[in-house]
């Protein structure tokens, strides 16, 4: 090669030459990206081969060594994430692990609480008013019809009568 070489010919030159010295360079293939052979180190992935400096992220670019694939294409983790995960009705962060599904919507765990008094649901549920997840008590203090004899929430069967709701 002499002035204005190409990167190319400059490598081809380098393979002659390591050819004549014994040492056997074989392609591994061409590049997904950029189409030119690999004779390094190679990555294979999403149906391809790739020089590991041109099998980036599709979105933000940086090198891959571990990758989330979509529609075939690659992306790191924090994309893929920020991208795809669904997001906690609560917080609105991604949601990577356990995934809780209330009320038409994706919830961390530990962000479905009561709207009201922040205690998280055990197995005894909730009940919902306006959108907003409620422990049963609160529920029923807040939103209840009261008892015009006793002043407790009337929770299920109750009497009309005498301008008041009563307990049966």
């Amino acid at each position: 090669g002499g002035k204005g070489a190409s990167i190319d010919d400059l490598l081809g030159d380098l393979n002659t030459s390591m050819e004549k010295m014994g040492v056997h360079t074989t392609a591994k293939g061409q590049c997904a990206s950029c189409g030119k052979c690999i004779v390094g180190k190679v990555i294979t992935a999403l149906a391809g081969t790739w020089h590991p400096e041109h099998f980036v992220c599709c979105v933000c670019g940086v090198e891959l060594k571990a990758f989330f694939e979509r529609d075939g294409k690659p992306f790191c983790e924090a994309d893929y994430q920020k991208l795809f995960s669904p997001r906690c009705a609560y917080c609105s962060g991604p949601i990577l692990q356990n995934i809780l599904t209330a009320m038409d919507r994706a919830w961390h765990p530990e962000h479905f609480f009561c709207t009201e008094c922040g205690k998280v649901f055990g197995s005894e549920g909730f009940l919902e008013n306006e959108g907003k997840p409620y422990c049963h008590e609160d529920f029923y203090r807040l939103f209840a019809p009261k008892c015009t004899g006793c002043g407790q929430p009337v929770k299920e069967n109750y009497l009309s009568a005498v301008n008041g709701t009563w307990h049966p």
